[in-house]
């Protein structure tokens, strides 16, 4: 994590096209921030954490609108999130959507962490402070807004979370939620949105898998240059590179990093993960990344993950999905 937290610019250009849309000129607002409309120019751009949450701070007051998140969402474009925005573009299932934003989110900020949860009835992306900066509620409102927003352009219009959890700071917040998500909200510590397990298997029109998966490399490079410092993402990266040759052990990954088997299980302890949730983790990430490549057959599927047998892999697919392999395809 960098010294001062912050995020990509990817929310200046549709603040900025907001405020000209209201007849209010978005250069002076942004100056008082120490930032300048020409930085909407570029996703990539570095935006200090206390920068971006006085500006919308600055700009709620401005606007007297509870809901300028999703505002912003509706004037979002792909490119706002830079090759993540590109990569989600490319689609494939809901669930594929949400891990990318999960395993990438590190790109365009570290104020923020997103992370899966899945049980019997929902899939939820979770949303939570990383550091000692608190987030604007706006700027999850924003990223929420936009995930939904895909899906409902991509799969269909009627797509709702089945539900939304957040600490509603007002009335007028909260009911700006109900209205875009049409969904029931509750109150909680952090962000999420829920949806249906049914829903993760839905597939984004016009998905181009090989594009995905040629993204998918690029973003892994850049995930692993940015988290040099990040033990659990290089051994995800590690583990992702050598699973064709079989599932790697704990006693191999201790030795390409230098590091005792007892180190490294403290090391993953401190990240509340194991070994096998690790190995887990990463084959879930590399599933529907390979599952929907045109020809690829299950068994071929279950050598990539470094699956000993077929029937290994299947008895671990319908754990994670519920149905066969050939059920899902």
């Amino acid at each position: 994590m960098s010294e001062l937290q912050g995020t990509v610019a990817i929310l200046l250009r549709p603040v900025a096209l907001m405020l000209q849309r209201a007849g209010i000129d978005p250069e002076p607002v942004f100056a008082r921030h120490g930032l300048s409309v020409a930085d909407t120019g570029n996703p990539q751009a570095f935006i200090e954490a206390e920068a971006s949450t006085g500006l919308l701070t600055d700009v709620e007051a401005l606007m007297n609108d509870a809901s300028i998140g999703i505002r912003a969402a509706r004037l979002g474009e792909y490119s706002t999130f830079g090759g993540l925005g590109v990569a989600l573009a490319a689609g494939g299932s809901v669930m594929s959507v949400l891990q990318r934003i999960t395993r990438f989110h590190r790109l365009i900020s570290d104020v923020v962490t997103s992370e899966l949860s899945e049980d019997d009835q929902f899939i939820a992306i979770h949303f939570t402070s990383r550091g000692d900066h608190s987030p604007h509620p706006q700027a999850i409102l924003f990223v929420m807004a936009c995930i939904v927003r895909l899906l409902r352009l991509r799969i269909s219009p009627t797509l709702n979370p089945a539900k939304v959890a957040g600490p509603f700071v007002s009335e007028e917040f909260s009911a700006a939620i109900t209205r875009y998500f049409r969904a029931p909200i509750e109150t909680a510590q952090h962000f999420s949105l829920f949806f249906d397990r049914d829903s993760a298997r839905m597939t984004l029109q016009s998905s181009d898998t090989q594009l995905a998966a040629m993204l998918d490399a690029t973003l892994n490079q850049r995930l692993a240059e940015v988290e040099k410092g990040s033990l659990v993402v290089q051994l995800s990266l590690w583990v992702e590179e050598g699973l064709p040759e079989g599932e790697p052990s704990l006693g191999d990954a201790a030795k390409k990093f230098n590091l005792s088997v007892r180190s490294l299980q403290r090391r993953l302890s401190e990240e509340e993960l194991t070994w096998k949730q690790l190995i887990e983790n990463t084959r879930k990430t590399l599933v529907e990344r390979h599952l929907r490549t045109p020809g690829m057959s299950v068994t071929q599927l279950a050598f990539l993950l470094g699956f000993s047998d077929v029937s290994s892999f299947s008895r671990a697919f319908k754990k994670w999905y519920g149905v066969a392999p050939s059920q899902f395809k």
